[in-house]
């Protein structure tokens, strides 16, 4: 595939598979041995990375919302979205939507070799809604839900 189908299906994956929030996304398009990156993980390999996403939010009470994507080369996809909701921990933790940016690296095969990710909130503000009850009472992420 090329780096615009690439794209193509990484938007779909995102608007409607939601898979930050999920864990559905179009496996072959990753490579099996995939980095992950972002300002509080590093997992190498696809599989891990789902089984972590699976771990995380509640995908009934969390949402994705992707602001843009766009092939920025031959070899390179950037998306820019903002994400919140539950994780699903007992003491329900909120995480307030917050916007990042997912730098995808394509190898030779055309195949994402790694994700990279920026936030605007710090690794300390995310840990620290990680760690803070809030038993369902927020909702601000609905309105991050596609219509």
């Amino acid at each position: 595939l090329g780096v615009e189908a690439v794209r193509d299906i990484l938007q779909h994956d995102l608007q409607e598979g939601q898979y930050f929030v999920t864990g559905r996304l179009t496996r072959e398009v990753f490579a099996d041995d995939c980095r992950f990156v972002d300002p509080t993980n590093d997992v190498t390999g696809l599989s891990r990375y789902l089984r972590a996403l699976e771990l995380l939010f509640d995908p009934e009470r969390s949402a994705v919302e992707l602001v843009s994507i766009e092939a920025t080369s031959e070899r390179e996809i950037r998306a820019v979205w903002r994400l919140g909701g539950y994780l699903k921990f007992p003491w329900q933790p909120y995480v307030e939507p917050f916007t990042g940016t997912a730098t995808y690296t394509l190898n030779a095969s055309g195949l994402v070799q790694q994700q990279a990710e920026t936030w605007d909130k710090s690794p300390a503000e995310a840990l620290l809604e990680s760690f803070t009850p809030t038993r369902g009472r927020a909702d601000s992420w609905r309105r991050l839900r596609p219509s």
